[in-house]
């Protein structure tokens, strides 16, 4: 049987964590998980569209994730999550 995880996209799981959890416990969660990413760009990434989601509905619970989550990092002896990052140089010109 195919479970919610598996049936909904991870852009409206993203959605629906943020809508009913607050940052600051969005970030303790993430932090808790740091380590099951092999490739610590991909955890950053999704903190990234995380910290977007918060965001669009005010800029305030962004900042208090961001900050969350970075503090809970550097508790657990890990880097900051590289929130600014460079668009890839790639051939998409405007």
């Amino acid at each position: 049987m195919t479970t919610l995880c598996e049936a909904v996209p991870q852009d409206q799981l993203l959605s629906l964590a943020v809508a009913v959890k607050s940052p600051t416990v969005l970030a303790q969660t993430f932090a808790a998980y740091v380590g099951q990413f092999y490739d610590r760009t991909a955890f950053d990434a999704l903190a990234r569209q995380v910290a977007d989601l918060y965001a669009l509905d005010n800029a305030e619970r962004a900042a208090r994730f961001r900050s969350q989550l970075d503090r809970r990092l550097c508790d657990r002896y890990h880097t900051p999550v590289a929130w600014e990052v460079d668009e890839p140089r790639g051939g998409t010109a405007p």
